[in-house]
């Protein structure tokens, strides 16, 4: 390395959806340099992306303003040396099928999800590292307490503004279909200056194993904690996937609790659930000892049938098509639609245009058609997101995976839809978004 040259990331230390100004210089202009990053992650593997750049008049290279003409990811993307981090070995998607901990089978490093995580970035020449930094991004801010929540049937966890000085909002995360609790947007919502519940319903250490007639009882009681441990007078709900399903239910059916909500790739109407050993299939939802209407699935493909054809395909089983013509019966729109009107608050739904796994932004129109309809007294929108799929990750999180994923539970390799770019440049759109809702929601 020489003492000319060098590479920089402002801030050096940062929230983990915070932007990252990266610069290089030092160098002679019109120069090809290669710009990366590095992180290994807990299991050993190391996570690596890159590109190539042509240092301006003055030897400098910055992200915000230059292409990378080849790499990992190519133009301009200032955020391009985070999201398109891939393991050493390679994307083969084997890496998610044949790997032993849920991180990886989710395309994602193994991280404890409350740890820092630090890069090192380089810059080199023809080969040679000339210049070194290193970034360090933490995934929740100074003066929050975590709380693990086992409260009669209540399990998960809370994240509490220490300071009690003054009241904020309080936020229910969910998850979606893979169950377990909430551990991506919940530690970001919490750092910029919310209580945050994030509640698991299912598959989490005591409770059932599958989605399948769970009371909105369960939730009540999630709000009558949230009231009592957060001093909370507004909550909001957001989950994505079947937990965006299920926001919508909850602002519908328990909105004397929910302010406002967001809720992310979500359904006009329940969908069924779903046992996933047995593959019985029945009501995701009960309120009152009253199934929630929900839309019976026509096909009749068997799990071993979706495996092969995950197998098979490049990028896994797509279920859209199936599923749409399941939500498109007759009796669906007529009787199953989730009656959204009944909401107390803002709505922001959030969706992805390529969305292979179920047909969201179709979905999120829908409950767009119904709020019009119904002539919906509080503000509503949908942020429906070019080139993102099922998946919609928040700033920096590594998306090269994206367009596919391994579900844990079915053990099935699903279709995500969507591009890696895409999903990485929605991100920063999607956050921005989500923190303009709860502003709204709780007041700036």
């Amino acid at each position: 390395m020489t003492n000319t040259t060098f590479i920089k990331a402002t801030p050096a230390e940062a929230q983990f959806t915070d932007a990252i100004a990266v610069i290089a210089g030092g160098f002679a202009p019109g120069a090809t340099v290669r710009l990366s990053s590095e992180l290994v992650d807990d299991a050993g593997v190391k996570w690596v992306a890159y590109g190539d750049f042509v240092a301006d008049a003055n030897g400098m290279i910055d992200l915000a303003t230059a292409p990378s003409e080849e790499g990992t990811f190519t133009g301009i993307n200032p955020a391009g040396l985070f999201w398109s981090l891939q393991p050493e070995s390679g994307t083969d998607r084997r890496f998610m099928i044949d790997a032993d901990n849920k991180n990886h089978m989710l395309g994602q490093p193994l991280f404890d999800p409350l740890a820092p995580q630090t890069f090192t970035l380089r810059a080199c020449l023809e080969g040679d590292a000339v210049a070194e930094a290193s970034l360090t991004l933490n995934k929740l801010a100074e003066g929050i307490e975590v709380i693990e929540v086992r409260d009669g049937r209540l399990r998960g966890k809370a994240f509490r503004q220490k300071d009690r000085s003054k009241s904020r909002g309080a936020i229910m995360s969910l998850t979606g279909s893979g169950g377990g609790v909430e551990m991506g947007y919940a530690p970001a919502l919490a750092s910029i200056g919310y209580d945050v519940f994030s509640l698991a319903y299912f598959a989490y250490e005591d409770l059932s194993e599958f989605l399948y007639a769970i009371p909105l009882e369960y939730f009540e009681e999630g709000f009558e904690w949230m009231k009592r441990e957060f001093g909370a007078t507004r909550m909001a709900v957001q989950g994505a996937s079947r937990g965006g399903e299920l926001s919508v239910v909850l602002a519908a059916y328990l909105p004397h609790y929910v302010s406002g909500a967001i809720p992310i790739v979500p359904m006009y109407a329940a969908s069924a659930g779903w046992n996933h050993k047995t593959g019985e299939t029945g009501p995701s939802w009960t309120y009152k000892g009253a199934e929630i209407p929900y839309g019976k699935t026509l096909d009749t493909m068997s799990m071993e049938e979706m495996k092969r054809i995950g197998e098979e395909l490049p990028n896994g089983f797509p279920a859209a098509p199936g599923y749409k013509i399941d939500m498109e019966q007759d009796y669906v729109r007529r009787d199953c639609a989730i009656p959204i009107e009944n909401a107390a608050g803002p709505l922001l739904m959030i969706s992805g245009l390529d969305d292979a796994m179920w047909p969201c932004a179709w979905g999120s129109d829908l409950i767009v058609n119904r709020l019009r309809a119904k002539g919906y007294a509080h503000h509503y929108e949908h942020l429906a997101l070019r080139e993102t799929g099922h998946i919609t990750p928040l700033p920096n999180v590594v998306t090269t995976f994206a367009p596919a994923l391994y579900h844990t539970l079915a053990e099935v390799f699903l279709a995500c839809g969507g591009t890696a770019e895409g999903a990485g440049r929605s991100a920063l759109i999607m956050w921005n978004a989500m923190q303009a809702h709860y502003e709204r929601v709780f007041g700036g």
